[in-house]
């Protein structure tokens, strides 16, 4: 069986999400490929696009919010007829039977195919806890998802629950598998692929000077930021993009960072309590709630709070720390024990 997982690297969640969603379905003896659907299909503008996306997210978050908004309210698929030759083409050269999308426009353009040919099998895999609509498709075989809540948003939004598995969001095998002891005040301060943590900056410099604590700073592919800040503070570790994100996670009491669907659940996995400051963009602002009603973390909501002083407490709160750690592990609980690869060969 060949599958193809078709992603987009707007933000590196979704990529990062796809990758480890290929490691799983490779230990079931099939091929899988990820490919980055923009690269394929706008291989001229691909990078612009992405150049775009940046500067909207980084400096222009209410355009950004409204674009996001806008296209759960539309359909549309641009120059529908060419793109449809090109999917053809890709799957015709890697004899796919199975597209697994982890992008909503990519799950938008496959579903369009499918009205010419009905062969192929659909899978949607929203990256995210909060469902925008532009996620939603006529010709979608089925759909994993974060949580019962996800299930339960699609359910309302007219999506048959029996094409809903709840499984959670792909997370690398190591989230899973290795154990590490929790260093006592240890932080890891992350903002996502992009490393965008301009809003923490005043909290990162108050924290540093108290001594008693460790910060790891993840800077991700910011290298303004990790120059600015590499070998300048003797309680502070800097490490820029890495795939072993893991490591520095799971020895942490605690994580501040951006709440991506893919972070939350690397979280989740490495059962170490959420700090998120300030969430703007639309679907961080569902995943920040999720972290709120499930217990997991804590939500600051008012730039006029004193971040410094409420982690110090926070960190002093042993009881409460364990208490969101324990709720980390209802939620992995809660997920269905069956695999992606059980829901596309039927047996659930």
């Amino acid at each position: 069986m060949n599958i193809l997982i078709l992603t987009a690297k707007y933000g590196m969640g979704h990529y990062t999400s796809s990758m480890a969603l290929k490691q799983e379905l490779e230990n079931k003896n099939v091929k899988v490929e990820v490919i980055d659907f923009f690269e394929i299909i706008f291989p001229q503008i691909n990078k612009l696009l992405y150049n775009v996306f940046n500067v909207l997210v980084s400096k222009f978050s209410r355009v950004y919010n409204f674009l996001y908004k806008f296209s759960a309210n539309t359909n549309r698929a641009p120059f529908k007829n060419i793109i449809r030759k090109r999917i053809e083409r890709l799957i015709n050269e890697k004899h796919i039977d199975i597209i697994i999308s982890t992008f909503p426009v990519c799950s938008k353009y496959i579903s369009s195919y499918k009205e010419i040919n009905t062969n192929i099998k659909l899978y949607t895999y929203i990256t995210d806890v909060d469902v925008n609509k532009e996620w939603l498709t006529d010709k979608t075989d089925g759909y994993f998802v974060a949580s019962y809540e996800t299930q339960k948003q699609m359910k309302n939004y007219g999506i048959n629950e029996n094409k809903v598995k709840v499984v959670g969001i792909p997370v690398k095998k190591e989230f899973k598998e290795k154990i590490y002891e929790k260093s006592k005040n240890e932080i890891v301060v992350m903002g996502g692929g992009l490393g965008l943590i301009t809003s923490m900056e005043k909290t990162l410099n108050s924290l540093l000077d108290i001594k008693n604590i460790h910060i790891t700073l993840l800077t991700g592919k910011n290298r303004k930021l990790y120059n600015k800040y590499y070998n300048r503070y003797e309680n502070m570790s800097v490490v820029g993009y890495t795939s072993e994100v893991y490591k520095y996670m799971k020895k942490a009491e605690l994580v501040i960072t951006k709440p991506g669907g893919v972070t939350l659940f690397e979280a989740i996995h490495s059962k170490t309590p959420i700090y998120v400051l300030y969430p703007f963009l639309s679907q961080e602002i569902g995943n920040a709630k999720f972290v709120e009603n499930n217990g997991i973390g804590k939500v600051i909501w008012n730039k006029k709070e004193n971040v410094t002083q409420d982690i110090l407490k926070l960190l002093k709160a042993p009881i409460k720390l364990e208490n969101m750690r324990q709720n980390m592990q209802k939620i992995k609980n809660s997920l269905e024990s069956f695999t992606v690869m059980d829901c596309m060969e039927g047996r659930t």
